[in-house]
């Protein structure tokens, strides 16, 4: 793997360095170890339906807990079956909070929420750095939490979320596209 010393990119632009001439889309260029440009990431990005089912999979958790701490007086007396008292007896605001503070702590360590990892999928940096981290992880979660943001994709599959946090959603899976 050869070292480049370019850290400008611009889109479509050719790069020349010494002998080596190449599409700047095809080049990962790093300015020093583990520093990585805006550059088309060599893997491909998650596709919705599996974003989607990781999200649920995150929000069925969630509800689980808040049924079982924050059970809502009202909620309780409305539902009926066994699956509606597990599921929605507890506090809404409480859900949101649960899924917003996992959300914020899993994907600022691990890159990954339980639901991601399910479904096979994770967050990444787009300057290659090892760890999403807690301050692009808190862009990336108040996003989410305004939903918007999360359903307007840019022709790479990423939502503005991502694009405000700098991060992209990954396939953790070889082979095609997530």
């Amino acid at each position: 793997m050869a070292c480049y010393k370019t850290v400008s990119y611009h889109l479509g632009a050719r790069v020349s360095i010494g002998a080596v001439t190449a599409s700047s889309s095809s080049l990962a260029h790093r300015a020093y170890h583990g520093q990585v440009s805006e550059a088309p990431s060599p893997r491909p990005s998650a596709l919705v339906g599996r974003r989607l089912l990781g999200i649920v999979i995150d929000w069925v958790l969630c509800l689980l807990i808040s049924s079982a701490f924050f059970t809502s007086a009202s909620a309780a007396a409305v539902v009926t079956t066994g699956i509606e008292r597990v599921l929605l007896s507890g506090d809404q605001f409480a859900t949101l909070g649960i899924w917003a503070l996992q959300h914020l702590i899993l994907v600022a360590t691990i890159g990954t929420t339980v639901g991601h990892r399910v479904v096979g999928v994770r967050v990444v940096r787009i300057d290659g750095a090892p760890y999403v981290g807690v301050a692009k992880a808190l862009a990336r979660t108040v996003l989410l939490l305004l939903v918007i943001p999360a359903v307007v994709w840019d022709p790479d599959g990423r939502g503005l979320h991502d694009r405000a946090a700098q991060t992209r959603i990954v396939s953790t899976r070889g082979g095609g596209d997530a």
